[in-house]
């Protein structure tokens, strides 16, 4: 296995002294995080933001007067739609609260705002202006006396993300190509105070866990690797667990039980035994990172980090992998055609989702590549879909390849090397490997990735094993006889 020591220069996160693992104690009040998207028509008490939204509700009127109020935070322009929504879902009352400076953040008259507030929720925008101009603020404190007398917390967007215990919340936006090409890239950083882009001095709700949101769509799975990895070298718990929610799903967050809803689905990503290798200008490398994928009635368990078994769900039974194949193997992330290499094909375009095999010869067998994975135009649907194959074939291996990526199996070998294509930076390769999967679900909605036809469903397994790997000129490489990394 790979043992590296971690060589990117590290800022302390806020905190001085060092986080505890261990979970605190919450207060009883509900959480709500939404991953994004646009919100079902009111009215509509099927779409997927009723129910979610209004377990927002639940602790009904915990100040005692009467009513039920909903504070709604922004710090930008605002509509009277999400009030009027959740006076729909049954508040007696819910008001939009703009606070777009620190100023306006530490206003006195704001103790008298919330004194009767009953629930809060902070609307989407920049989880970096949120932090700038709330933290250790006025209005912070009331959020955290909702919180603490029972009330709902919730938040969509980058104010799901704002709830975690560390909060991604630099000045600059980054996407998973950034940190797979350069672990140390500047783009975790905070460019506005020359920092880190992770705090941990936050609203901190969501104990022992880094929120990002838009997942799939934006195809984050990388980036919420690497957003781990400088939280943990910073001084975060080796443990940290990184929660990745799908655009119209969220959960429901009641103690330590996480309750999926939604369209979508929601990662959840444990580091593994090996530390990740963070190298200046080089490509992230972590082996062993432990992955669960939950969709709509799934439950979690933040205190254990067990994903508890839905009755629906189907256990996964995995064939045999055939590691065998014939003559030297290579594909590239720079020539999508490559895609025909792997024994199957993942068809995402233009007017379906299928999977088929490859055309070519020889084929990887047992294994499905996406090349060109973090493109712009494709990123999304390649997460999306990358999950729906393994959930159709577990003994497979998914290769998510960027255009800077290359795979090559020498003849007769069963080692996969993992290095750079030449077209554009060296980048790590995403290697999903569900062969220890335990069981599986599929979404009964119809996933937002889906071209049309309606076939594409966001797919649920636990017990998936990321590996992100760079493993240019050497011996090292993840072997296709027993899945393991060799150092």
């Amino acid at each position: 296995m790979l043992l590296f020591l971690l060589a990117c220069a590290s800022v302390p996160i806020d905190s001085a002294a060092p986080p505890d693992t261990d979970l605190p104690a919450v207060p009883p009040g509900v959480l709500v995080l939404a991953g994004g998207g646009s919100e079902g028509d009111d009215e509509d008490a099927t779409a997927w933001s009723a129910g979610l939204y209004a377990a927002l509700l639940e602790g009904g009127d915990v100040t005692g007067d009467g009513r039920v109020r909903v504070a709604v935070l922004s710090a930008s322009d605002e509509t009277a739609w999400i009030p009027t929504y959740f006076t729909w879902l049954g508040a007696s009352e819910a008001f939009n609260q703009r606070v777009a400076s620190a100023a306006a953040a530490n206003d006195p008259a704001l103790v008298t705002t919330f004194a009767d507030v009953d629930a809060v929720f902070i609307k989407g925008g920049d989880q970096g202006e949120y932090y700038d101009a709330w933290n250790e603020s006025v209005l912070e404190t009331q959020v955290r006396a909702v919180r603490a007398r029972g009330g709902g917390v919730g938040g969509t967007s980058a104010g799901a993300m704002s709830l975690s215990a560390y909060a991604l919340a630099g000045s600059a936006d980054y996407v998973s190509a950034d940190v797979l090409s350069d672990a140390c890239t500047s783009y975790l950083d905070d460019v506005s105070d020359g920092g880190t882009s992770l705090h941990d001095d936050f609203l901190g709700f969501v104990p022992g866990a880094l929120v990002d949101t838009h997942f799939s769509a934006r195809g984050r799975l990388g980036r919420l690797a690497g957003a781990l990895a400088k939280a943990i070298a910073e001084g975060a718990p080796a443990d940290l667990l990184g929660v990745g929610i799908d655009e119209q799903t969220g959960l429901v967050v009641r103690g330590s039980d996480v309750e999926v809803r939604g369209v979508g689905s929601v990662v959840f990503l444990q580091p593994g035994d090996e530390p990740a290798v963070r190298i200046p200008g080089e490509p992230l490398i972590w082996a062993g990172l432990g992955l669960d994928r939950l969709t709509e009635g799934c439950h979690y368990d933040l205190a254990t980090r067990v994903a508890n078994r839905p009755a629906d769900a189907e256990p996964v039974q995995t064939a045999p992998f055939d590691a065998a194949h014939t003559g030297d193997w290579a594909a590239s992330g720079a020539s999508p055609e490559d895609e025909e290499n792997f024994r199957w094909v993942v068809q995402r375009s233009p007017d379906t989702y299928a999977l088929r095999g490859g055309d070519a010869t020889p084929l990887l067998p047992d294994a499905f590549g996406l090349m060109d994975a973090h493109g712009s135009d494709r990123r999304g649907a390649n997460d999306e879909v990358a999950f729906r194959a393994l959930y159709e074939h577990p003994e497979a291996l998914g290769f998510l390849v960027g255009r800077g990526g290359a795979l090559e199996v020498a003849a007769g070998e069963s080692l996969v090397r993992l290095g750079a294509s030449g077209a554009g930076a060296p980048i790590a390769t995403m290697v999903l490997d569900a062969h220890s999967a335990t069981w599986r679900t599929l979404s009964p909605s119809v996933s937002a990735e889906d071209s049309g036809d309606g076939a594409l469903h966001a797919a649920g397994l636990t017990g998936v094993t990321l590996h992100v790997l760079y493993t240019p000129g050497d011996a090292r490489g993840l072997d296709l006889d027993d899945r393991s990394v060799h150092p």
